[in-house]
């Protein structure tokens, strides 16, 4: 398993609406089902995304470590935009107000909505059906490994669990003990809803320089 694979998939993680999602779908009847509805989802699109772009790579040469091959190109484009995406979140900071909302003070589009296991499935797809430049850049990590194909597959299994342990914690939680996962969890709803957008800011930033840094590397070095 490649290791900037993994430290990709956890930065790629941070994904403060899935906790969210999972949150309020852990209220009402019907909670197991609907919360495992919701990761299966997840997971099942974030794996078939992944192998996707894991296809196309391979199918466009931008693989491997060699300077001056797309595969360079594609580090470091990938890289400017999440400095750009970075600078967005940075300029379109929350109303603090609303920040300091209970979490469940008013009810959101999720709890009015979800409130059953094929509903939380298509939301399981919707939120994780278009890839974010970090995970592009961790399913990019498995190919430049030059792995066999089942290597890869099996790699992508890994980064996709990574990637998705925000909702596969509390979907455990909610499953084994629903009565104290509750309280936790909104608890760590409303960090996140305060802190979320100052911590994925960080994380692109962190994330894109790498990766400019390692493109321009593999073009220059």
């Amino acid at each position: 398993m490649p290791s900037q694979a993994l430290a990709l998939a956890l930065a790629a993680s941070i994904y403060p609406p899935a906790v969210a999602a999972v949150i309020a779908l852990g209220r009402g009847a019907e909670v197991r089902s609907r919360v495992f509805a919701f990761v299966l989802a997840a997971g099942l699109v974030t794996y078939a995304v992944g192998a996707l772009i894991l296809y196309a790579l391979v199918e466009l040469g931008a693989t491997g470590s060699h300077h001056l091959t797309p595969g360079a190109a594609l580090d470091v484009a990938l890289g400017v935009l999440l400095m750009l995406l970075a600078l967005r979140l940075h300029r379109r900071r929350p109303d603090p107000a609303a920040a300091a909302a209970p979490a469940g003070a008013t009810p959101s589009k999720i709890e009015r909505y979800l409130e059953s296991r094929r509903l939380a499935f298509v939301l399981g797809i919707v939120l994780y059906v278009l890839p974010s430049p970090i995970y592009i850049g961790a399913v990019k990590a498995i190919a430049d490994a030059n792995l066999s194909t089942s290597g890869e597959l099996a790699a992508l299994v890994g980064v996709v669990a990574v990637m998705l342990w925000m909702v596969e914690l509390p979907m455990l939680m909610l499953l084994l003990v629903p009565e104290r996962a509750a309280g936790a969890l909104e608890r760590i709803n409303l960090w996140f809803a305060r802190n979320g957008r100052s911590l994925g800011i960080v994380a692109a930033v962190a994330v894109g320089i790498y990766l400019i840094v390692k493109g321009l590397h593999q073009l220059i070095g």
